[in-house]
């Protein structure tokens, strides 16, 4: 699956720039966790096949984000 990041700060993440934002630096288990999610998510070859990935929680939105589908990256 393509992966096209939205906001630069997210690429910068999943290449493993963390240190201009503070807020991850503090919490690099979840840069961790982001990156192994992206990883999955790059792995698939169909969106069918995230439903069968439990961990992610795919889901497709509703209402005003409809067409927008999100997976969770941890738990919190």
């Amino acid at each position: 699956m393509e992966i096209k990041f939205q906001k630069e700060y997210l690429s910068d993440l999943y290449q493993g720039i963390v240190k201009p934002y503070k807020e991850f630096k503090s919490n690099p288990q979840l840069v961790k966790q982001y990156i192994k999610t992206i990883n999955v998510l790059k792995s698939v070859t169909r969106i069918e096949q995230l439903y069968q990935i439990k961990s992610l929680h795919y889901e497709k939105k509703e209402g005003d984000l409809k067409g927008v589908s999100a997976v969770y990256v941890n738990k919190q």
